[in-house]
């Protein structure tokens, strides 16, 4: 029987051509005379080159035996025997030919081209479908081979020969290695044959190999072959794990497009481009929260609907129920509805991130918590964060106010250590000065220790290693005695009204009520105002959103809002509101053929004009926007004009 492969043919073609070099290569060491008369070893060897290539291999098998038997030291007897032994092959005299090639390695140990007929003897046994024969050579042939070439030939044909017995592990591993050894164009013929074979490994044999294989590349295929194999097997959610994790993992890989795909697909058994989800928390902990979202997210498409052509949307709210597992479950039930996004949750949102990363679906949630987005490329953000607050607030410092020395105090406390790295890196991204910081305990209620180290009583220049911070007031070099330095032009106070209300009135106490007092979104508090009567007048606060601002779109949304629910929105109901209205916005345009393109059109939205500001999405799918920024005046806040 004669069994041909692609890759033995191709592997027979390249042997013929080594031989040919290799005795070129031999004839040219030599120096001949202006004549260039060949030694009459290689003549005769020439001669029955000539004839081997007319096919007249009765003739060519006389020659070459005669180089061998005339000139048994010469360097192309190697090659003469080699080419008895690929005739033999050709004319399958296989017992022939396997004695014959045999005899180059006993009797040629160093000649060049051993290897040549090491694989040869592979390839002839494999052609008359001597699949056993083919292994135990292989095994038998060392992997110092060299060059490297033929190694890779070695465990081609070996893995050709393994998955003609059935053996498709040992396949599978045998093309592996091969795969590591193949020159650039070689390897493609060689991949091609190991992805054929690594598709046809059972769920049980795929787990064994990943148990002992190492390696990203081998890993890869094999981790998609797993996927599949559950697929096929029904374990869907288990394939979709495996996508998951593979994403994960790989940046870079021959198959990622191949996987992105799978999970594509997978997650498409249920997928209507009119429907959108709603994940919200209506009972725990964070059933308020839900409450007001609910209702921006009703105004907006209430807002939709009235519009030709959108009559057909649906809106499909799940409750939380303010727990992790409940969470999940509901994000299962919305794409097992069609939900083409997720809006949502509030609150607690690792779980539904985590989930909704895995059934491949886009999932916009309302949260500060930092890194949400880093869940994978299906989890989006539109939130106001604290790097949202303090980008805000220094930029319109430096921009508007043209100002660059600050200071800092703030509560030593999670939210205010935060606050604090924030703003230190934002002044200095823009090459502004901090010349002091200070922080205060919880429960303090005088703060003029804190105050007058900022301002009064100082500390000489603090020694410190050479890449540490230097924590303190700061003095400019030249400062000296004792009295006032207000070397600053505004103090940033990460907190709350409680201690707002104690601190503002005694920065004025220290003659500080000149400088800017910067703050975050806790300072727009009504309760606030009233408690520090005229202390607002120099301070700058950001904040996600301004019921009484002056731009039409936000008198509009405020309008209807009381109109459709009795009160003024604040924050929670207008994010919500913008989130709705933005994804409406994405779906209705072109509609979607997959949750991908939904994912992919997020990702290039672009100043979205919402009520909460203008909203675009950077690459790792959290918002970029730029919040409005309220000025202390008398007792209330205003929004600021840039």
């Amino acid at each position: 029987m004669t069994t041909e492969n692609p890759l033995v043919k191709r592997g027979g073609r390249a042997l013929l051509f080594v031989v040919l070099l290799v005795c070129l290569a031999g004839c040219g060491q030599k120096v001949y005379g202006p004549e260039r008369v060949l030694p009459e070893d290689e003549q005769l060897f020439v001669r029955a080159e000539e004839a081997f290539g007319a096919r007249r291999y009765d003739r060519a098998m006389e020659l070459y035996q005669d180089v061998v038997t005339r000139y048994p030291s010469s360097h192309v007897a190697a090659a003469a025997l080699l080419k008895q032994g690929m005739i033999y092959g050709l004319t399958e005299a296989y017992g022939k030919a396997d004695a014959v090639l045999a005899r180059v390695a006993e009797e040629y140990p160093e000649s060049p081209l051993v290897p040549v007929a090491l694989v040869e003897s592979m390839t002839l046994s494999y052609r008359r479908g001597d699949f056993p024969g083919v292994i135990r050579k292989g095994v038998a042939i060392p992997d110092t081979l060299s060059p490297s070439d033929y190694r890779m030939r070695k465990y081609a044909i070996m893995g050709d020969a393994y998955l003609a017995l059935g053996d498709t592990v040992d396949a599978v591993g045998a093309y592996f290695t091969a795969c590591e050894l193949a020159h650039p164009a070689e390897r493609r013929g060689v991949v091609a044959r190991l992805r054929e074979t690594v598709s046809n490994l059972t769920l049980p044999e795929t787990r064994e190999m990943l148990s002992r294989v190492h390696g990203k590349e081998k890993r890869g295929y094999l981790l998609l072959r797993r996927m599949r194999a559950l697929a096929e097997e029904g374990q869907g959610d288990e394939a979709l794990k495996g996508a998951v994790e593979f994403l994960s993992l790989y940046d870079e890989h021959p198959v990622r497009d191949e996987v992105v795909a799978f999970r594509e697909a997978l997650s498409q058994t249920h997928f209507n481009p009119r429907v959108l989800g709603c994940l919200l928390p209506f009972t725990g902990r964070y059933a308020e929260y839900g409450r007001q979202a609910r209702q921006g997210i009703e105004l907006a498409f209430q807002s939709m609907a009235a519009e030709p052509g959108h009559q057909d949307f649906q809106l499909i709210f799940r409750d939380t129920g303010s727990d992790d597992q409940r969470a999940r479950q509901a994000v299962r039930e919305l794409v097992e509805a069609g939900a083409a996004a997720i809006i949502g949750p509030v609150g607690n949102v690792e779980s539904a991130a985590a989930e909704a990363q895995l059934r491949g679906v886009p999932l916009i949630t309302m949260t500060g918590k930092d890194g949400i987005t880093a869940s994978g490329d299906f989890i989006f953000r539109n939130f106001m964060t604290p790097r949202m607050q303090v980008r805000s607030v220094v930029s319109y410092a430096f921009e508007v106010l043209g100002l660059n020395d600050f200071v800092i105090l703030y509560p030593d406390e999670p939210y205010g250590r935060d606050f604090m790295n924030l703003f230190w890196d934002e002044v200095g991204r823009y090459g502004g000065e901090i010349r002091g910081v200070e922080a205060y305990a919880a429960g303090t209620v005088d703060f003029s220790r804190a105050i007058k180290k900022l301002t009064g009583l100082w500390y000489a220049r603090p020694q410190v290693p050479t890449g540490m911070q230097a924590w303190g007031r700061v003095l400019p070099n030249d400062a000296k005695g004792s009295g006032q330095v207000v070397d600053f032009e505004a103090i940033f106070i990460p907190d709350g009204r409680k201690n707002l209300e104690m601190i503002l009135p005694q920065l004025a106490f220290h003659d500080l009520g000149g400088v800017y007092t910067l703050g975050t979104n806790l300072w727009h508090n009504r309760a606030l105002r009233k408690g520090v009567s005229g202390h607002l007048g120099n301070s700058i606060i950001p904040d996600g959103f301004f019921a009484r601002s002056r731009e039409p779109k936000v008198k509009r949304f405020v309008a209807d809002f009381r109109k459709a629910y009795g009160r003024t929105p604040d924050y929670i109901e207008a994010v919500a509101f913008d989130s709705a209205s933005l994804v409406l916005s994405v779906l209705s345009e072109t509609p979607p053929e997959t949750r991908g393109q939904v994912r992919d059109a997020l990702l290039v939205v672009n100043a979205y004009p919402g009520v909460t500001g203008t909203t675009s999405f950077d690459e790792t799918g959290d918002a970029d926007k730029a919040l409005t920024l309220l000025k202390g005046s008398r007792r209330r806040f205003v929004e600021v004009g840039r």
